[in-house]
């Protein structure tokens, strides 16, 4: 995959970089990840403090806010909620209204290939900032509006249903099944019991096509690479 990256330069100096290279943050050389021990990345980097962070080119709050808050940058406090926060791990979360939902409604990137990122990205950092001392009411209440959109099933692979993840948000509404887009394939259970099965599954195609895969929390992402989608009959 093509290297995409911008760097952005905020107050004091301080430089946040959005690169392809990672999936989660770089601070001080050291890249931290979402593992499959459900221990998210606004965890591991709550102490550190940096000028400079690479963070995974998404507007992800998962990523933006420790990149935010590791550069010393304040944001509202809304995002650190623990309801928000462990929302990364929780879907049912987007079951519901929130303000986090109007954040992605307004910048998110999940349907946007990398190059088209940049400008929303800057906006949503933007916001960030400015909004950082705004009235709890900084956002209004909303429903995730992609949750609203058709789903499309492309078919089946090993029992798993394939999901069209460029339209609609089937790994919101159900973790289960692969969800396919033009970056990344995503195979995931919203049950920790499966989690075995998706392991299983996601190691079985490491072998079979020679591709590594990032393991997180009853989830395994895979570049959307051509051997991939030719196993997937896509």
């Amino acid at each position: 995959m093509k290297l995409v990256e911008f760097t952005l330069t905020l107050a004091s100096g301080k430089s946040l970089t959005f690169s392809t290279h990672t999936h989660g943050l770089i601070i001080k050389g050291k890249e931290y990840l979402a593992g499959n021990d459900g221990i998210l990345i606004y965890t591991k980097t709550r102490r550190l403090k940096a000028d400079s962070v690479v963070c995974q080119l998404s507007t992800n709050t998962s990523t933006l806010i420790p990149a935010l808050h590791t550069l010393g940058l304040k944001y509202h406090p809304y995002f650190d909620r623990p309801e928000v926060v462990a929302s990364q791990n929780n879907i049912a979360f987007y079951w519901s209204s929130s303000r986090l939902a109007a954040f992605y409604n307004r910048y998110s990137t999940s349907h946007l290939d990398y190059p088209k990122r940049r400008s929303v990205i800057k906006k949503a950092v933007a916001f960030l900032l400015e909004t950082a001392k705004s009235k709890a009411s900084f956002l209004p209440r909303e429903m995730l509006a992609a949750t609203r959109e058709p789903i499309h099933l492309l078919g089946f692979y090993q029992g798993f249903p394939i999901f069209d993840n460029q339209t609609g948000f089937a790994k919101m509404l159900s973790r289960l099944g692969i969800h396919v887009d033009k970056n990344e394939v995503m195979i995931s259970t919203p049950l920790d019991q499966h989690s075995r099965e998706v392991r299983r599954l996601a190691r079985q195609l490491e072998t079979l096509l020679g591709i590594k895969a990032s393991y997180k929390k009853n989830r395994v992402v895979f570049p959307a690479s051509p051997s991939l989608l030719r196993e997937l009959d896509l």
